[in-house]
């Protein structure tokens, strides 16, 4: 059998050269006449497409020209001539366009055309059997507006394109009934053909046949040459690949075989015949070496199967070695682990927060877990009496309380009662420095190797670390709890910030005002910390410039009205960078208040008794003035300009006795006993209304009066409280203007009674409500005040122990609102 497969193996190997090169020719040709194949219908479809707009363009000429007949020429010679009329040349559609195509050939002789029908009128244009079968699809297929073909007509192939004729009401007149017929249409055709149509009847076929035989054997002249072409350029190919296959296969076909040649030997005994060495057939050789290496392999497969069995014996025995050798591994792994594990849970304890003792205990029995001892105990270095006091123990009786100094890098071995057994004592140090001693009793002298000692040192130095991280948390710990028993000790809103506005601590105060809790506001940006109430601190340190000023103060005023001066104080390192910044918001809106009320009285004071010298220094004049005023007045009754001129002199002065009048009542105002008696706030306001009603309903101001009916009765002078009222509601009317809204509306509130007399008006600037109630300072156009009335009213109020604040918003109106203790006196008149 084998050598059968070797003879057919020789068999292929000559021939397998011929028949890659035979089967790579054939591919090529294949190739090259699929190309040319392609090519031919690729331009052939094109014939046929251009050939189809062809006739496409020339039908819908066609069509345009029957449109035209139908729906214009011919209406409107049977407008000229009368129904009864019909004029072939000028109305038949049929005939009109198949003169038009008998022209059209005079010019291009190949184009065919024909419109034929199932009795046609005229028997030379009867439908053939190709045009009776058309028309027949195209009753069958309505849906069809038209069908293309290529096909044989006199020895040539056409392309035709065929459309159904259509019958529509039009044709009616002339195909219809024969006695309805033009009198010429049936003394020229008869009345046997081309009537009883119906309307949407398809009748008849038109066709238009042009020649493509030329072009198609250009087509094919042209694909014959682009065949001859490809064939030429694939031969081309043919040999570049065989040149290639001969560089890249051949040429590495002879490299192998040299290393056959090199690894079976070159003498008498060689399974390559010396006939075919340097032979030019590179694959034949190939096989052959091949076929002698596969069967060296089969001898050294026969000689490894004998040694089979020795070879099972001796894996066994290596197997059970290397089972021995992987349980002392696991041992050893096992053991490293525990050792690892007591490292990581020393680590772990550097950031514990339990107490030191407790710590260490924990540590120790973690310790004696790992190593094979029966007790052990702890001890730490007392600053006081300069020993090492023993904090903890387990299992050790035996340890003393007190432990003497012992070296920091050694162990010291202290023989045990047992002969068997060592006490050793383990240096607790860290940074040279002895912290502390751990003891382990009771262990086996047989364990005690260098690779015990240095775990043991390494475990002393690990606990070291422990011990000295856990005394500097204590300590900070208790820092930062007097520092921030300093900080909630202060009763203002204090933080401190890191330079990028992260906050780091805040007391009491701020927390509280902001209704924050400590963990979370710690960490957060001040600007992104969200609180119930705007943060005093929020949005200030980008406009400071703390490099160049060491202290900032700042003061800011909130939307209740409440002032805040804020102090900013930098701590800076040692290179003068800036390492962190202590906050400090201070409430000063009492203070503000009572300097502005001091300055508003001494303003008053000094107003009032330049106003009371002025007043009386003119008052004297103004009644000589009215005196001989009147004098005139009496003596020239007749005389009706001078009396006119009298009138105006008269109203002028009295204006000016008005304002000294003013001034007299705002220079005694602070003289004047008050007379408190119990009385309405509600009754006053509505009494007052009752005078101005007019002046609403003169303005059209809408007016919204809210009273508290409930409102207690207080202490008050009621003409006084009136006067103040009049004051405030007439400004407001001022402000509002024509059609403006006022707002009245009265409440209790912590024993104080609160009136509130709101506007809609243009409001007040801030430059002038610091001013508004200055002596004199008035909005209004010259003539129109005195700019005493919120003066007055301001020291009425006070005199009563009360207030008059105010709230503007340019643009929103004013709200003025006055505060009346409701027994005795809240505020005292300064």
């Amino acid at each position: 059998m084998r050598d059968i497969i070797r003879d057919l193996a020789d068999k292929d190997q000559h021939n397998l050269k011929l028949r890659f090169q035979v089967g790579l020719g054939i591919i090529l040709f294949c190739f090259c006449l699929f190309t040319t194949t392609i090519i031919y219908h690729f331009q052939k479809n094109l014939l046929v497409e251009e050939t189809f707009r062809q006739t496409e363009l020339v039908m819908t000429s066609l069509e345009a020209t029957r449109s035209y007949i139908r729906e214009i020429l011919r209406p409107r010679m049977w407008e000229e001539l009368g129904e009864d009329q019909f004029i072939i040349e000028a109305m038949s559609t049929s005939y009109i366009t198949r003169v038009i195509m008998d022209r059209f050939k005079d010019e291009l002789p190949a184009f065919k055309y024909r419109r034929t029908a199932i009795n046609a009128r005229n028997p030379s244009y009867e439908a053939n059997t190709q045009e009776q079968e058309m028309i027949e699809y195209f009753r069958a297929h309505p849906e069809e507006q038209e069908w293309h073909t290529v096909k044989r007509l006199d020895s040539e192939r056409y392309f035709t394109l065929y459309r159904p004729v259509l019958f529509n009401s039009s044709c009616m007149h002339c195909h219809g009934a024969p006695d309805k017929a033009p009198e010429a249409i049936s003394a020229t055709y008869g009345e046997v053909r081309g009537f009883h149509r119906t309307v949407d009847e398809i009748g008849g076929v038109l066709s238009i046949s042009i020649p493509i035989e030329e072009s198609l054997t250009q087509i094919w002249k042209r694909s014959f040459r682009m065949f001859g072409t490809v064939l030429l350029l694939a031969l081309l190919l043919y040999s570049t690949i065989w040149l290639l296959f001969h560089q890249l296969i051949i040429t590495n076909l002879r490299d192998l075989l040299t290393l056959f040649r090199t690894t079976l030997g070159d003498n008498d005994n060689s399974p390559i015949p010396r006939s075919m060495k340097g032979h030019r057939e590179e694959l034949e050789e190939l096989f052959r070496s091949a076929r002698t290496l596969v069967q060296d392999l089969q001898i050294s497969r026969s000689r490894l199967v004998d040694h089979t069995d020795n070879l099972e014996s001796m894996v066994a025995d290596r197997t059970e070695a290397l089972k021995r050798s992987e349980a002392r591994a696991r041992k050893q792994v096992k053991k490293r682990n525990k050792e690892l594990m007591l490292h990581n849970t020393l680590t772990g304890l550097i950031t514990s927060t339990d107490d030191l003792q407790v710590t260490l205990h924990q540590v120790l029995c973690e310790t004696l877990k790992v190593i094979p001892a029966e007790g052990g105990g702890i001890y730490l270095h007392d600053n006081i009496t300069n020993r090492y006091l023993l904090q903890t123990a387990e299992n050790a009786p035996m340890l003393e309380p007190q432990q003497h100094k012992i070296d920091n890098e050694q162990i010291k071995v202290i023989p045990s009662d047992t002969y068997d057994m060592l006490n050793i004592s383990i240096p607790l140090s860290c940074r040279k420095r002895l912290l502390g001693i751990m003891c382990i009793t009771e262990l086996p002298c047989e364990t005690l190797n260098c690779a015990l000692q240095e775990l043991l040192l390494s475990i002393g130095q690990q606990i070291g670390l422990t011990i000295e991280s856990m005394q500097n948390m204590q300590s900070l710990r208790q820092s930062t709890e007097l520092l921030q028993s300093v900080f909630d000790g202060i009763s203002d809103p204090l933080i401190l910030l890191a330079p990028d506005g992260c906050l780091q601590m805040a007391n009491q105060s701020f927390l509280l005002r902001n209704n924050l809790a400590m963990d979370d506001v710690i960490g957060q940006n001040i600007d992104a910390v969200s609180s119930v109430q705007k943060c005093l601190f929020s949005g200030q340190l980008q406009t400071l410039d703390l490099q160049t000023e060491k202290q900032h103060t700042k003061e800011i005023q909130l939307d209740d009205g409440s002032i805040f001066d804020i102090f900013f104080y930098p701590i800076l390192n040692t290179d003068d960078s800036i390492q962190s910044i202590v906050c400090l918001a201070k409430d000063v809106t009492t203070l503000k208040e009572t300097e502005q009320r001091i300055q508003q009285t001494e303003k008053l004071v000094a107003v009032g008794q330049l106003a009371a010298g002025v007043a009386h220094e003119i008052n004297n004049p103004l009644g000589v003035i009215l005196c001989h005023a009147d004098i005139i007045k009496e003596e020239n009754k007749d005389n009706k300009e001078i009396s006119n001129d009298i009138g105006i002199i008269e109203r002028h002065t009295k204006n000016c006795k008005r304002i000294v009048a003013d001034l007299l009542d705002f220079s005694h105002s602070g003289e004047s006993q008050i007379e408190r008696q119990p009385g309405s706030v509600n009754e006053s306001i509505e009494s007052v209304l009752s005078m101005v009603g007019q002046q609403f309903k003169k303005n059209q101001i809408n007016l919204i009066c809210t009273l508290d009916p409930d409102l207690p009765n207080c202490l008050m002078d009621k003409r006084r409280i009136q006067q103040v009222m009049v004051n405030l509601i007439m400004n407001g009317i001022h402000a509002a203007g024509n059609k403006g809204e006022i707002t009245i509306d009265t409440r209790f509130e912590n024993d104080r009674i609160l009136i509130a007399i709101e506007d809609d008006g243009p409001g007040i600037n801030k430059e002038m409500l610091d001013k508004i109630f200055d002596p004199f300072f008035s909005t209004k156009d010259p003539g129109q005040g005195t700019g005493l009335g919120l003066s007055v009213s301001y020291g009425i109020i006070r005199e009563h122990g009360g207030e008059i604040q105010v709230q503007s918003t340019p643009g929103h109106g004013a709200r003025f609102t006055v505060i009346i203790p409701v027994s005795g006196m809240s505020l005292t008149s300064e």
